[in-house]
């Protein structure tokens, strides 16, 4: 019979000269690790991105000032949010923050935070600093459009009914500080009245007089 024909069982005859070798599936590529520290650093950066947000967005509220020096900022941000006789009660009122008046720079957070940390400060009985260094001058309060200090000035002519009296438009002109008369953390005191006896708003103190001073 010829080679070709299928054997009586159904199987195909074999090949002259033995079985034939199956042949062989590839190989796989060995697999390669993946490398996780790109995703791990990605990570990292993003929570230090939110965390900075977060951290400068607390910075800049009066809350910040004293969660950790709680003397001598206390007693101001207390009478920030709690005492309506203070001005910075009223600016609190206005949305008006602490940062806004008193600018951030780094060099003088850096020079706050050492005379803290050295306890190099004093206080008096109503817990506020004895030894101020700003002052709020027409400059202050008049930047960023806060206030316009020409319409000060026509708020208060007359003063009191009488006539060329204008706290604001003395005859010392306006060298003297806001901050002379406008006590924005504690009591303010008409100032002009160290030597005159003009009006008094209400809530606000009589200073000493020159003559009782002498």
């Amino acid at each position: 019979m010829q080679q070709d024909e299928i054997m009586r069982d159904g199987s195909a005859p074999e090949p002259a000269g033995g079985t034939a070798a199956a042949p062989e599936a590839p190989s796989a590529a060995p697999k390669r690790p993946r490398r996780k520290w790109p995703i791990a650093v990605a990570v990292v950066a993003a929570v230090l991105v939110v965390a900075g947000a977060g951290f400068w967005t607390w910075h800049e509220q009066p809350s910040f000032c004293n969660a950790i020096c709680h003397s001598p900022m206390d007693a101001y941000v207390e009478g920030y949010y709690q005492d309506a006789s203070l001005s910075a009660n009223a600016h609190q009122a206005a949305n008006v923050t602490c940062l806004q008046c008193h600018e951030a720079k780094i060099e003088d957070q850096v020079h706050e935070g050492l005379v803290w940390l050295s306890g190099d400060f004093e206080t008096g009985k109503d817990g506020l600093l004895t030894t101020v260094g700003v002052r709020s001058d027409e400059k202050m309060c008049t930047a960023n459009g806060c206030h316009d200090f020409d319409e000060v000035v026509a708020a208060t002519e007359n003063w009191g009914g009488q006539e060329g009296v204008n706290p604001h438009e003395s005859h010392q002109g306006r060298a003297i500080d806001c901050s002379n008369c406008h006590g924005v953390h504690q009591q303010s005191v008409m100032y002009c009245n160290t030597c005159h006896d003009y009006e008094v708003p209400e809530g606000w103190a009589q200073p000493q007089r020159a003559a009782d001073a002498s």
